[in-house]
């Protein structure tokens, strides 16, 4: 049998596009085909990139335009990459036009959402309030410092096997409202949503932590690549 080809976006940096290896191997160790996928703003291409693959991971990077939940720039605003964030949005609705799995990670799980209809603060330290805890973590990125609490009965909960685990974490931004047809799956203990999933798909979940990052030390994390990959599996 074929192993699973999963499309990886990828970090858009002036003229280059970049990627962390941890993604590529987080797949690869997961019995995954990791293939890289180019912005384009052709959408044939785009149908055809999507036509390739049998699974979509959505990775991290820079922040997201508000202007595509109706918002103005927020003075915490940072980088933004408007080219990358209509190819992931053509990307997404293809895929699930195709039906294939689709796992959403930091500024994956934040389009994904936003995609749907959904919103999100644009800098949770600002916006949140006090309450909220150090989500950008001073520690490498394989350590787990903080805990998400999972959603009994969801997606995330039979794959994690647990209600409370720990996570990483490195970002600023976070989902506000899930859209239509998602349920939260897991928050941080400061209320901050840290997981979401479809309620139609067989597999489409949004993760504000980086599984990719802890891939190599953390059951959970490993689960949660090998679930995708098995559902992937399905389309080859």
């Amino acid at each position: 049998m074929k192993n699973a080809v999963i499309g990886i976006t990828t970090f858009i940096t002036g003229d280059s596009l970049k990627l962390p290896v941890t993604y590529i191997n987080a797949v690869s160790g997961s019995d995954g085909v990791p293939l890289v996928l180019a912005k384009t703003e052709s959408e044939q291409q785009i149908k055809q990139q999507v036509d390739a693959i049998d699974g979509l991971l959505l990775t991290g990077g820079d922040d997201i335009d508000p202007s595509l939940f109706g918002d103005d720039p927020h003075q915490k605003l940072g980088n933004i990459e408007p080219g990358r964030d209509a190819y992931e949005m053509k990307l997404i609705e293809y895929t699930l036009q195709q039906d294939k799995p689709i796992l959403a990670i930091c500024r994956g799980a934040q389009i994904l959402n936003i995609y749907a209809g959904g919103t999100m603060y644009q800098d949770i330290y600002s916006q949140v309030g006090d309450t909220v805890m150090q989500h950008n973590q001073n520690a490498p990125r394989d350590y787990l410092s903080h805990t998400v609490r999972v959603t009994e009965h969801s997606k995330l909960a039979a794959i994690t096997g647990s209600l409370e685990i720990k996570t990483n974490s490195f970002h600023h931004q976070a989902n506000k409202n899930i859209a239509e047809h998602f349920i939260v799956s897991g928050k941080s203990n400061d209320g901050i949503i840290e997981a979401f999933e479809s309620t139609e798909r067989d597999f489409v979940i949004g993760l504000q932590w980086h599984p990719e990052g802890s891939f190599h030390n953390d059951s959970v994390s490993q689960n949660i690549f090998k679930t995708f990959i098995e559902t992937a599996v399905k389309n080859v």
